[in-house]
């Protein structure tokens, strides 16, 4: 398959999946080698999407010691899901203003596999389908500017994503609520219930804190 894509794209990319599917955890090295050997790619094209992923603050790149996945603070986190609310809630609006049959059908079938997995109590897939479902919004909307956005706090959260802790049953409710939403074509909802969707998520990682 033709790939348009420059290989630092595509590595930029992969490093991104990668560090979304918690293959490294918070305040963990990384390594340019390392990476190269895992994509087969030379260290001169990951060094490139090293500096892009430090520019984002999914990386931090330390004088003398390294390049380290970013920690953040509590309140850091807390506020990045402030904007990340924001950000998720306009992308949520925009798409109910633009979705077709064939995008509700696509995410119909992502919310199947939401249901089956819960029933096979596959948490991982689930998680899965949840990154696919928010992807989905994202693409709908169409926007220029917000995908950009999302995906920098998508990478900057997922280390502290609470997906995996949180119980489906309840959060599923709150992915049809979001389904339905785009399906009445109505803007206002879609916002409202893609931000009490995030704020959920900020309010269950405070919780967690406290305990």
């Amino acid at each position: 398959m033709i790939n348009n894509q420059t290989l630092s794209e595509q590595t930029y990319e992969e490093l991104s999946k990668m560090i979304l599917n918690n293959r490294f955890t918070p305040g963990e090295k990384i390594t340019e080698e390392h990476v190269a050997k895992l994509l087969g790619v030379s260290r001169t094209t990951v060094k490139k999407a090293f500096t892009t992923l430090v520019k984002e603050g999914v990386l931090e790149d330390i004088p003398r010691k390294g390049v380290f996945i970013k920690m953040y603070s509590d309140q850091e986190i807390l506020e990045i899901y402030d904007l990340r609310e924001i950000a998720a809630g306009l992308c949520a609006r925009y798409a109910a203003m633009n979705v077709n049959k064939k995008d509700i059908e696509s995410l119909e079938s992502i919310y199947k596999r939401m249901k089956k997995a819960i029933k096979n109590g596959d948490n991982g897939k689930y998680a899965q389908c949840d990154l696919e479902l928010h992807e989905a919004v994202v693409r709908f909307s169409e926007a220029s500017i917000l995908p950009e956005l999302i995906s920098s706090f998508k990478l900057r959260l997922r280390p502290f994503n609470v997906v995996g802790v949180r119980d489906p049953q309840k959060t599923i409710l709150e992915h049809r609520s979001i389904i339905d939403s785009l399906i009445e074509g109505t803007p206002d909802m879609a916002e409202k219930v893609m931000r009490d969707h995030i704020k959920t998520a900020k309010t269950y990682f405070k919780s967690d804190k406290r305990n």
